[in-house]
């Protein structure tokens, strides 16, 4: 019976009766379960991660001003201006004292001594018979011709058609003073009656006039600067002219001027200027001019004051001229790039030099809560020193800390600010403060030293927009 047991128990534990197995709803019930259970994935919530990280970063890179660097190089500036002047003169118009036809003893930008014969009045008009005769004219008439002709056409340009009038007026001129020549010598030949008309002053004479004889630089306006609607008259040889009507015009002065007008820019750089190279546009000769800038309410201008080459633009009013500048050569960096930053003022004769280390600094000084000074030594940057105050960084003090000297009672309470101008360096990937001195500026660059203590050197690189960034701002 024992053994019957044993193998009735065995029997038994290999083969589990049907109460004891699960059923096949359980079974199924326990593998849904397993398949609701959700598995962590760790590289799913790594890139989540990581794709939040880039979203913010591209939302505040769009919200963020943008910050452009730029790198510093060597260069320079040569400021030259091009500007359209106006020509004032000692001139005055001289009216005619008879009426007849007019021919001219004097050729016009020729001198005329006091009671020099100027031109003729005759009764006769020559012009049948000379006006459109030009064998008269010798080769020196014709060289002069060819002269003008000559110039104009070398200096032509689509963008001044009204250099043609200018042309216009000169070849003219010269043409009557050929013809003019001619029909005195008929008239006198001819024993024909006519009238001799001196000059009552010595000067210069001109045949063309425009009602601008007696401008002065005080009553220059900015609306004349615009010569569309400027006229000249011109006198020519054998016209009719009545009594009272204008005969010549005298310039009694080899002294002129010319007025331009001035940006703001413009001004401060000629004001600091006594003097000028000019070069004109029309022939490109070059001279010296004397300068003074001015303002008489209306705007900015400057008055070029001119000794010489008068006569050459004795027809002109408005005259095209390039103002030559002394180039400047240094650092060149945008002028968008400069900052004007506050610094403490301290006196130059509180700076010391520790005995220890030999750096230079200030002595600050402290108290104690029974009221005893004590003298620390404090390494500061001195970024300038104008003999009289050095400026150190506003991060270095606080207003109203007290520096002295260990040889005296004499203290000097930190209050006093100073800007200095400068760029923001960005070679340690954050804005940090260089001081520039600017030799030359214009209103896109400056050419600032290159052997400034606490300045920028070549090749650094600069913020180009200084007044997007603040001072220790991270840029990259």
């Amino acid at each position: 019976m024992s053994s019957e047991n044993n193998i009735t128990n065995t029997q038994r534990k290999k083969h589990p009766s049907k109460d004891s197995r699960p059923s096949q709803s359980q079974t199924t019930e326990t593998a849904a379960v397993r398949r609701r259970r959700p598995s962590v994935n760790i590289g799913m919530i790594i890139f989540f991660i990581i794709l939040v990280y880039l979203i913010i970063n591209v939302i505040i890179a769009l919200c963020k001003d943008s910050v452009s660097v730029v790198e510093v190089q060597n260069g320079s500036i040569v400021d030259n201006g091009y500007y359209t002047g106006i020509i004032l003169r000692s001139e005055e118009v001289v009216y005619s004292k008879g009426s007849g036809y007019i021919n001219f003893y004097v050729n016009n930008g020729d001198k005329v001594a006091k009671d020099g014969n100027v031109y003729m009045l005759a009764a006769s008009d020559q012009s049948g018979d000379t006006a459109s005769d030009f064998s008269g004219f010798d080769s020196s008439d014709y060289s002069d011709i060819s002269r003008i002709i000559s110039l104009y056409t070398a200096n032509y340009s689509d963008s001044k058609y009204s250099d043609l009038y200018t042309f216009k007026y000169d070849l003219q001129n010269q043409i009557s003073e050929a013809l003019s020549n001619h029909n005195i010598t008929a008239l006198q030949n001819a024993g024909e009656e006519y009238e001799s008309v001196a000059s009552e002053k010595s000067g210069i004479i001109s045949y063309t006039y425009d009602g601008m004889e007696g401008l002065t630089r005080d009553e220059i306006t900015d609306d004349m600067f615009n010569s569309n609607n400027y006229e000249k008259q011109q006198i020519v040889s054998n016209q009719w002219i009545d009594s009272g009507e204008p005969a010549y015009k005298l310039i009694t002065d080899d002294d002129w001027s010319i007025i331009i007008k001035l940006t703001p820019q413009q001004a401060r750089n000629l004001s600091e200027q006594t003097s000028v190279t000019v070069r004109f546009s029309k022939d490109n000769v070059q001279t010296s001019a004397d300068v003074e800038v001015f303002s008489n309410g209306e705007g900015n201008y400057a008055c070029l004051t001119l000794t010489k080459y008068m006569v050459r633009y004795i027809s002109d009013r408005y005259i095209d001229i390039e103002i030559i500048a002394n180039s400047a050569e240094g650092l060149k960096i945008p002028a968008s790039a400069v900052v004007e930053k506050d610094f403490y003022m301290i006196p130059s004769t509180y700076l010391v030099t520790d005995e220890n280390t030999s750096e230079s600094g200030f002595y600050k000084y402290t108290y104690d809560s029974n009221g005893d000074a004590h003298a620390e030594f404090y390494k500061t940057d001195i970024y300038a020193n104008d003999g009289n105050y050095c400026y150190v960084d506003t991060s270095q003090f606080q207003v109203g800390d007290y520096v002295g000297k260990t040889d005296s009672d004499d203290l000097y309470r930190i209050a006093q600010t100073g800007q200095l101008t400068g760029v923001y360096n960005v070679n340690q990937g954050y804005a940090i403060f260089r001081i520039v001195e600017i030799l030359y500026q214009n209103d896109e660059y400056c050419i600032v030293d290159k052997n400034t203590s606490y300045g920028v050197s070549l090749y650094d690189r600069i913020i180009l927009n200084a007044s997007s960034v603040s001072e220790d701002e991270i840029i990259y």
